[in-house]
């Protein structure tokens, strides 16, 4: 986004600068100073050699029109249909037109866009630049570009994805070129304002990349820049929606990389939200996508709840299990974390987590009998897994389920921090054997708790408790003879084991307690040495795994450790270890790493061969056409000599003519000024009786309006009574007509109000029927007056008739005189127009070949600067061509020696 913004920013420049170019080069040129010169001669038809040129001129630079207006304002050439010649731009305040005009009259100028009332509020933009003589301006040429003329670079979106837009935007925070995703024409449409952090930052001179809401409201990655235009600063915006943005799919998969990740670690979905809470990106796109997880349909969910803390903490956060609507009302717990940059929450990142990955661990319960059961409970006292009982709780699942609450002795002491083993009632009131211990995580506080029935525990011990009674008589008999000696042997067995327990807790797991009995004391010594065997095994094993762990680690940062050096073709072994998803992670983010590197590189290195290429040849077609136009302007000097000798000869021919046709005309337009003043004698009077007429269908109206003036102090009289009539009544009603009688005092104060407003009615209407009749008889008297001035109107109109007959023949006759010189004359200025023609082609071909190859130049520069910033990188495709040179060159030396 940042290659595609600057350039984009130096194709919109060059645009201008060429057009501004192109204008200054046009008006400057010894045609355009003739055309004013001819103007004034020939009028209109100066301008009908050069229409053709005029058109072509205009489709080659993707201009609409052009207008030519005089130093006084007043259009004399226009090929727009709705500009016509004759109209005086300096009477059209506030249209863009007159800005264009002044600011032509000074320099070469771009006058910005703007609704036209002289083209039908049409939006234009005007390129214009003073046409002068002897540094003296003649007058002004107006060039026209359409709203869609800067479409076609910003519309130019290859490296943009599906959503991605790039557009200009004025200090006026309207748009100056169009959006490809909005099917209407927005430039400078004021219903499309684009006030975003990113149009502020780039109108003030400023660059960067925002994480924002664009004019569009939706979340974009936005990467904005000033553009200077003509003097102004515009803010030039390029932008992708931020999912596209941050999930990418990779080329052939119908699922983003996100999507992919989901589904590989077993979550049910993958969200990413903005600051305020709202989620542009899910992997399964359910019914929350798109959504306010802190105000809209869900603001109530678990999600939510830890979507607002990571909000005021700023860290990690991890939900509690509960049912959430948008996944089937299953139970699911959130992970969320926030990313930050410039201690500012840019976007959260959020995983759900399933609850069978966590009921899978909870139901293997090796170890325990038929009765056990093994589960987690919540703060809330609801069960956060399925009891391995449910039966004996009479419900179908446990699983949050407020008519199971596990409010047991083993639950309150786990969630209160303590562990502990006791016999206890369960939640179903059953006697069993627990223990228990508390479950912490973030804010996660939880109860483990372990049980097996109390009978299923107690049968050995009953069983035990029988043989003992049967031998409790041979036992007594034997145990005074036996006593002797077995305590000397309890007492050695006890005390090899105690000097064993002691040396185990000083870390020396080597040792072992010396069996010297064959009672329970000696098996238990005996199990003794096998726990402690157990636990060194225990230990190795886990010292084992940590040394492989370390080593595939260290094994794997050695894979890559020249990634660091730009080499891209290091891959990570992916083991069987912890290591491998770390290892496959990285091995799938280099290769899309290396192939979106690969293309920049090739498409860098295509377009500075190309750009080399078109600047080395137009610099050339640019000196050969400078030649050619030194030519042609030497050829025009000589040709315009030549015409100057002619003309110079003609002078003394065309004076004559010239002072009768000036006689004709002078005679020609007072014929013509008696006969407009005659007919608008005739249309003053047909406007004075029809302004009569009006006035006196006026007074007739004025007449209707007193007569329902009176009729309204009638209502108002009538109206004034009744309020009497009505306040009598309520004086009668005594205490319950009181309310009534306020409200006929109201209407009262309204009759009077309005019959004195009737009253300043009758008198406003009969002083307008007085100064109506008075203007009636000074329009009767101004009727005479005009029919008068239409009679000596017509008897001057005859006079002159007479007079130009006469100045007509005298015309013709020194006409026919001058006609064969003037010709010769006509010929020769024809030829040296059409030798500025070529004149002027010449020397705008030069120009734009310059100007083309100053552009080569910098898009070549720009491919260089490409290519630079990813030359570092070590692809692939690199090494084969290594390969390949390597090959060459050893058989060109295998060749060699064979010669």
């Amino acid at each position: 986004m940042e290659t595609i913004k600057i350039l984009k920013k130096q194709q919109v420049e060059n645009y201008f600068q060429l057009n501004l170019g192109n204008v200054a080069a046009f008006v400057g040129s010894p045609q355009q100073k003739q055309i004013f010169a001819d103007y004034a001669v020939k009028g209109h038809t100066a301008f009908d050699q050069y229409q053709s040129f005029y058109s072509k001129w205009l489709g080659k630079r993707h201009f609409d029109s052009l207008m030519i207006v005089s130093r006084a304002g007043q259009v004399i050439y226009s090929n727009d249909e709705r500009i016509t010649s004759g109209v005086f731009l300096k009477s059209k305040t506030g249209t863009p037109e007159l800005t264009a005009f002044v600011s032509g009259l000074k320099n070469p100028s771009f006058t910005d866009f703007g609704q036209s009332s002289l083209r039908d509020n049409d939006t234009v933009a005007y390129f214009s630049a003073p046409v002068k003589n002897a540094d003296k301006v003649s007058g002004v040429i107006l060039f026209t570009i359409n709203s869609k003329s800067l479409d076609g670079i910003m519309h130019d979106i290859i490296g943009l994805g599906e959503t991605g837009e790039s557009y200009l935007v004025g200090r006026d925070r309207m748009f100056r070129s169009n959006s490809r995703l909005i099917d209407e024409d927005i430039v400078v449409n004021p219903a499309f304002l684009v006030d975003t952090f990113s149009v502020d930052e780039a109108v003030e001179g400023k660059s960067g990349n925002e994480i924002l809401i664009n004019y569009r409201g939706e979340y974009v990655l936005s990467s904005y820049i000033a553009t200077e235009v003509a003097g102004m600063t515009w803010a030039l915006v390029v932008e992708v929606d931020l999912s596209e943005a941050m999930a990418v799919k990779r080329e052939g998969e119908e699922q983003d990389y996100l999507a992919t990740y989901a589904d590989t670690y077993g979550y049910p979905d993958l969200y990413m939200l903005d600051p305020d809470g709202y989620i542009f990106y899910t992997a399964r796109q359910q019914v929350d996508y798109q959504t306010n997880i802190l105000n809209g349909p869900y603001a109530e969910s678990g999600f939510s709840k830890i979507v607002e803390q990571v909000i005021e903490k700023g860290t990690m956060v991890v939900s509690d299990y509960s049912r959430y609507a948008p996944a089937g009302d299953k139970v699911s717990a959130f992970l969320a974390k926030p990313i930050i940059k410039d201690d500012k929450i840019q976007m959260i990142i959020a995983l759900q987590i399933p609850i069978d990955q966590v009921s899978a661990i909870m139901k293997n319960h090796g170890g325990l009998s038929e009765t056990g059961d093994t589960y987690l409970v919540g703060s809330d006292k609801l069960w956060r897994t399925e009891s391995l009982q449910t039966a004996n709780y009479k419900v179908n699942s446990t699983l949050l389920n407020p008519k199971v609450l596990a409010d047991t002795k083993p639950v309150r002491e786990a969630l209160a921090g303590k562990s502990g083993t006791e016999i206890v009632e369960n939640a179903a009131g059953i006697k069993v054997l627990a223990s228990w211990a508390p479950f912490v995580f973030h804010d996660l506080r939880w109860a483990i708790v372990n049980e097996v029935s109390q009978t299923e525990v107690g049968k050995p011990v009953a069983k035990l408790f029988k043989t003992n009674v049967m031998m409790a008589a041979a036992s007594i008999l034997g145990v005074l003879f036996l006593s002797f000696l077995i305590s000397g042997g309890i007492t050695r067995q006890i005390g090899a084991i105690m000097k064993a327990m002691v040396k185990v807790e000083d870390g020396d797991f080597d040792t072992r307690a010396e069996v010297v009995s064959k009672d329970e004391l000696g098996a238990m010594a005996s199990s003794f040495n096998q726990m402690i065997e157990n636990t060194k095994d225990l230990m190795d094993s886990r010292e084992e795994e940590h040394e492989q762990l370390q080593e595939s680690i260290m094994g794997m940062l050695m894979e890559i450790s020249d990634l660091s050096e730009g080499d891209m073709t290091v891959r990570a072994t992916v083991r069987e270890d912890a290591t491998g998803t770390v290892a496959d992670s990285l091995n799938m983010m280099l290769e899309e790493l290396s192939g979106t590197i690969s293309k920049i590189k090739r498409s860098s290195e295509q377009v500075g061969v190309t750009a080399n290429k078109l600047s080395s040849s137009t610099s050339d077609l640019a000196l050969r056409s400078e030649s050619q136009s030194e030519l042609i302007k030497g050829a025009v000097h000589d040709i315009e000599e030549m015409t100057a000798a002619i003309e110079e000869a003609a002078v003394q021919a065309n004076t004559s003519a010239e002072t009768s046709k000036l006689s004709t005309a002078a005679a020609t337009e007072g014929t013509k000024a008696v006969e407009e003043t005659s007919l608008a004698m005739e249309a003053i009077r047909g406007n004075v009786q029809d302004t009569a007429r009006a006035i006196k269908r006026l007074g007739e109206s004025s007449q209707e309006i007193s007569d329902f003036a009176k009729t309204i102090n009638d209502i108002s009289d009538r109206t004034s009574i009744l309020a009497l009539n009505a306040s009598i009544q309520a004086a009668a009603a005594g205490e319950e007509g009181r309310g009534f009688a306020v409200v006929a005092e109201e209407i009262q104060r309204l009759a009077e109000r309005a019959a004195g407003s009737t009253r300043q009615i009758e008198t406003l209407i009969k002083n307008i029927l007085g100064e109506i009749t008075d203007a009636s008889a000074s329009m009767d008297s101004s009727i005479q007056e005009v029919v008068q001035g239409t009679k000596l109107s017509e008897d001057a109109l005859a006079k002159l008739k007479d007079i130009n007959t006469r100045s007509t023949v005298v015309a013709d006759l020194i006409a026919t005189v001058s006609r064969a010189t003037g010709e010769q004359a006509e010929n020769a200025v024809k030829v040296a127009g059409v030798m500025g023609e070529i004149g002027v082609i010449s020397t705008e071909s030069a120009n734009e070949t310059r100007n083309t190859s100053s552009s080569m130049g910098d898009m070549a520069r720009v491919a260089d600067e490409m290519l630079q910033s990813v030359a570092t990188f070590k692809l692939p495709e690199d090494e084969d061509e290594a390969d390949e040179e390597e090959s060459t060159s050893l058989a060109e030396l295998l060749d060699t020696e064979n010669a």
